[in-house]
């Protein structure tokens, strides 16, 4: 048969030659370079339609209203903990590390009795209709003295400044049961124009006092499509929020010197 168009194809290098002969070898033993180059440029079609189909299925991140029907809490105390002995750990970073990470749970554990004492109990929250809380960290703040023995021992004094969001099945239907509350997750400013969501899929920041942080915030995931309330599903507040991986802006673990040594242990 005939064909309409027709391209040539130049080049003068022989590793080129012997690729293309080898490639344009046919199964009845014949060869067609102009066939195996056709082929090529067909799989390349089928590759862009592919990325063109896949680039509407996602789009920049939408950017949703402050939140701001959270309620700000502050939980504050001692902490202490039986720390491991010195001479198991590898070096004193690792045990600093190890501090910092036994120092936040014991603040967690804090904020958990904070919320289920006689003033906070969640039972004044929740409506016995299946609402429940979510409890978010937003910075943390921590004083504390370790001391180096056979068997270490760290104590400390923290704040915690957290951000309490009473999730309501009228509150839930308010924003279309497209609010992701069981999700909320810090990002960065500057990664929120990179970031590649299903077409429609967006961010609410969750509203803040006068944070320290300027680099990033908490936001809620907004669905693109509704999701039923789930109901019964937590019988618990959901605690998110810092670690001791965050910028200093939003967590401060820091050694007591020896003013704050004798103010809170004498």
């Amino acid at each position: 048969m005939g064909y309409k168009y027709k391209a040539t194809m130049y080049y003068s290098d022989d590793e080129t030659n012997e690729f293309l002969k080898e490639k344009a070898a046919k199964p009845n033993g014949k060869k067609s370079a102009s066939h195996y180059l056709y082929s090529l440029v067909t799989r390349e079609r089928e590759n862009a339609a592919s990325v063109e189909l896949n680039q509407e299925e996602v789009d920049v991140v939408r950017i949703y209203p402050e939140y701001t029907r959270s309620r700000r809490i502050e939980v504050s105390g001692l902490i202490s903990f039986t720390a491991l002995p010195a001479f198991l750990l590898e070096s004193k970073s690792t045990q600093k590390r190890l501090d910092h990470k036994n120092l936040m749970k014991e603040i967690d554990d804090k904020v958990h009795q904070h919320l289920s004492s006689k003033d906070n109990n969640p039972s004044n929250y929740f409506n016995h209709d299946g609402s429940f809380l979510v409890v978010i960290k937003t910075d943390v703040t921590c004083y504390y003295n370790s001391t180096i023995s056979e068997v270490g021992y760290c104590e400390g004094n923290f704040l915690a400044n957290c951000s309490v969001v009473h999730v309501t099945q009228s509150e839930w239907v308010r924003f279309g049961g497209k609010y992701d509350f069981e999700n909320i997750q810090y990002i960065k400013f500057r990664d929120l124009s990179r970031l590649k969501v299903r077409k429609g899929m967006g961010f609410c920041q969750l509203a803040e006092i006068n944070p320290l942080d300027t680099v990033g915030a908490f936001f809620i995931p907004v669905r693109t499509t509704s999701k039923d309330f789930p109901l019964d599903k937590f019988s618990t507040p959901l605690l998110k929020g810092v670690d001791i991986n965050f910028n200093k802006d939003r967590v401060r673990l820091k050694p007591m010197n020896d003013t704050q040594k004798k103010k809170y242990f004498g």
